[in-house]
């Protein structure tokens, strides 16, 4: 009987050494998010007006955990295509997270045709707040594990990164979505190096596309329009096809088959440009799925 009792308070002993550590680690991350610095000071007035709206937000990803982060919902209330957008899935791109911010502020003044459109984000918070590419992960393990962007379609048994993108999985397959947009950024212009063997082929003003018809068409009409207010040259927007393996594009385009779409802009440009770039490629494909009316501009 003693080493029964024993063995219990080891064990209850060891249960409240791991609800102190997840309780501070939660309240690090809580206090994290609170520390905005990594937004501009618009995306900041944006995310502390959104987030404090439950009546616009879906649902938690991760919910009570450190990686928690919502997902918005705008409904239409009618029938129509229904569209998921992420940005934050690497933390040191800013210019996606700060359109997926921006276009909360946008939609919140917009009448949806039909359909409905999901935003997330922050789909990486810890990553985005550090202004990091990926989290860190144990010893041993591939470091690409704390890489949302290589996890897809993820476990939910998994580690972090690997949870939350099972979730978003499990949003797109629930919510039956149909066209999926990642908000990124890339260190170089794609049309800077043309050469296949470069070590380093740029991906920046690029989008990157699920080969399927409708992702063809969509793509096609988007860059046309990017492309309408550029001045011919390497800043110029070109489509790419096939997105990397086990990212969130290529899972979403080969697993569902819809248009999926990694939008790239390049991060020599300004940062107000590119979210510029970020925005309109979005505007103008909800606008070609009949959802928001003409309201893609030119610069």
């Amino acid at each position: 009987m003693k080493i029964i009792r024993r063995l219990l308070t080891i064990n209850q002993f060891t249960s409240i050494v791991l609800f102190i550590i997840g309780f501070f680690l939660f309240n690090a991350s809580y206090a994290t998010a609170q520390d905005l610095n990594y937004l501009s000071e618009e995306s900041q007035k944006i995310h502390r007006s959104f987030w404090a709206c439950d009546s616009l937000i879906f649902k938690q990803l991760m919910k009570n955990t450190p990686y928690q982060t919502p997902v918005f919902l705008f409904d239409s209330q009618k029938n129509g295509s229904v569209v998921l957008i992420v940005g934050g899935t690497h933390g040191d791109e800013p210019a996606g997270c700060e359109a997926a911010h921006r276009l909360l502020s946008f939609l919140s003044n917009v009448e949806l045709l039909q359909g409905k459109i999901f935003i997330i984000p922050e789909a990486n918070k810890i990553a985005v707040s550090e202004n990091k590419r990926r989290i860190p992960v144990p010893q041993d393990v591939d470091r690409e594990k704390g890489n949302l962007n290589r996890c897809f379609p993820g476990d939910s048994e998994g580690l972090p990164m690997e949870q939350m993108a099972h979730e978003v999985t499990n949003l797109i397959r629930s919510q039956q979505v149909e066209l999926f947009m990642d908000l990124h950024e890339s260190k170089f212009y794609h049309l800077e190096t043309t050469d296949d063997s470069e070590e380093f082929n740029g991906l920046g003003q690029t989008l990157i596309f699920t080969v399927n018809e409708q992702a063809a068409w969509l793509g096609m009409v988007a860059v046309d329009h990017l492309n309408s207010s550029i001045e011919p040259g390497i800043k110029r927007f070109t489509l790419v096809e096939r997105p990397v393996k086990f990212s969130a594009a290529w899972f979403a385009g080969e697993l569902f088959g819809i248009p999926a779409f990694t939008v790239e802009t390049c991060r020599k440009l300004p940062l107000e440009e590119r979210i510029y770039y970020q925005l309109e490629a979005v505007k103008i494909m909800l606008e070609d799925k009949g959802v928001i009316v003409n309201v893609a501009s030119s610069q």
